[in-house]
C-alpha cells in the first residue's frame, strides 16, 4: 500500500520488546528502532495488510542488514514466520487505511477546535500540567557521585550504553545502592552473566528486589567451569579422604606390630591352660571365641590377647610406680 509516513510510538526505544531485541542482537535501543521503521516503511509501502507473501526471514535479515532480526521479532510477536511469507499482526490496526484515515482526522479536529478558541483551554491544561511536573519530586541527575561511580561500574563490565540503562532503573526507583549491589553480585560470579544480561538486571531492578534474584541462568561456560571446579573439589576430598584412611591403617599396623613384638613372645610363653583362661577373660562367647578354640591365638583373638595382655602390663607398672611413691 504506497503511502509517505507511519505511526511510530515516542516511547518505542523502552519498549521491552525493544529493549529485548537490542540485548539479544549486541547493539543499541536506538538501532532496533531505526530498523523497525524501515520494516513498517517497506510493509506500509508494498503489502496491503502488513501479510508479505513469498517473502523470507532470511531476506528481511539481509535488507534489514541484520542476522537473526527476523527469528527475535518473531519471538516476541512483533512478526510471524509463516511457510507462505511474513505477516506483521496487528498492522492495519496501526498504520492501515483506516487506521491513517482516523489519524488524519483527530489531527484535523484538534487544528479546528484551536482555530475556534479551544486554543485556550489548551493552554490552561498545558500551563496546569507544566506545575504538576514541577512539585512532582525529581529523581537526582545521573552525574551525582554515586550514579556515575555506578556507570563507571557498569562501563568496566562492558555493558553498552550505560547511562540508558541506569536511566531507566532511576524511572523505575532504583538507587545508586541497588544497582552497585546487581553489579557486586554478578561480579561474585566471574563468567556467569555477559554484559548483555547485566544491562538488563539493572533495567528491569526495583527497590526491594533482592540483587541475587531476576536474573537468567547462568551462561553455559560458567555452568562448565562450576561443574569442573565442583568435581575437582570432590577428587580433592576423595584423595583427603584416602590419605587419612591410609594413615590411620599405617598407624594401626605400626601399633599392632609393637604390641606383637613387645607381648607376642609373652602370649607364646604361655601353656594352653594360660591362654584358655586369659581367652575366656577377654574374649566372651562370640565369634572370636569360637575362632580361639578352633585356630588357637591368631587373628582377631590373638590382637585381643595381646591388648589384654598390655593393659595387665600397663597396671602393674602403675601399681610398681604408686608403691615406690610410697
Amino acid at each position: 500500500m504506497a503511502g509517505d509516513w507511519i505511526k511510530v510510538k515516542t516511547d518505542l526505544a523502552t519498549d521491552p520488546a525493544v529493549i529485548r531485541l537490542a540485548d539479544e542482537l549486541d547493539v543499541e535501543e536506538d538501532v532496533v528502532v531505526g530498523k523497525l521503521c524501515r520494516l513498517w516503511s517497506w510493509a506500509n509501502t508494498h503489502t496491503e495488510n502488513g501479510h508479505a507473501p513469498g517473502v523470507t526471514s532470511e531476506w528481511l535479515d539481509r535488507y534489514l542488514d541484520c542476522h537473526g532480526f527476523s527469528r527475535i521479532l518473531a519471538a516476541v510477536g512483533w512478526l510471524e514466520i509463516n511457510d507462505d511469507g511474513l505477516e506483521i499482526p496487528r498492522f492495519e490496526r496501526h498504520n492501515g487505511k483506516s487506521a491513517k484515515t482516523r489519524a488524519t482526522a483527530r489531527e484535523r479536529k484538534r487544528r479546528e477546535r484551536s482555530q475556534n478558541g479551544h486554543a485556550e483551554t489548551v493552554t490552561k491544561r498545558a500551563h496546569t500540567t507544566d506545575r504538576e511536573e514541577k512539585r512532582r519530586e525529581k529523581p537526582p541527575p545521573l552525574k551525582a557521585p554515586l550514579w556515575m561511580e555506578a556507570e563507571s561500574a557498569l562501563r568496566e563490565e562492558g555493558v553498552f550504553a550505560a547511562g540508558g540503562a541506569l536511566n531507566a532503573a532511576q524511572q523505575i526507583g532504583a538507587s545508586p545502592a541497588d544497582v552497585l549491589a546487581i553489579i557486586e553480585h554478578a561480579r561474585s560470579r566471574p563468567g556467569a552473566w555477559g554484559p548483555g544480561a547485566i544491562r538488563n538486571r539493572v533495567i528491569n531492578t526495583r527497590p526491594g528486589l533482592d540483587p541475587s534474584e531476576g536474573w537468567p541462568p547462568h551462561s553455559e561456560e560458567f555452568e562448565r567451569e562450576r561443574q569442573a571446579f565442583s568435581e575437582g573439589e570432590e577428587r580433592r576430598a576423595s584423595r583427603a579422604q584416602a590419605d587419612r584412611e591410609k594413615a590411620r591403617n599405617t598407624e594401626t599396623r605400626r601399633d599392632d606390630d609393637q604390641r606383637e613384638a613387645t607381648f607376642g613372645p609373652i602370649l607364646d610363653g604361655m601353656d594352653k591352660t594360660a591362654q584358655d583362661k586369659l581367652a575366656r577373660l577377654c574374649l566372651g562367647t562370640g565369634p572370636v571365641m569360637t575362632s580361639y578354640r578352633q585356630s588357637g591365638p591368631t587373628g582377631m583373638a590373638r590382637k585381643l590377647l595381646l591388648a589384654e595382655i598390655r593393659r595387665r602390663s600397663n597396671r602393674k607398672g602403675l601399681e610398681k610406680r604408686e608403691a615406690g611413691d610410697d
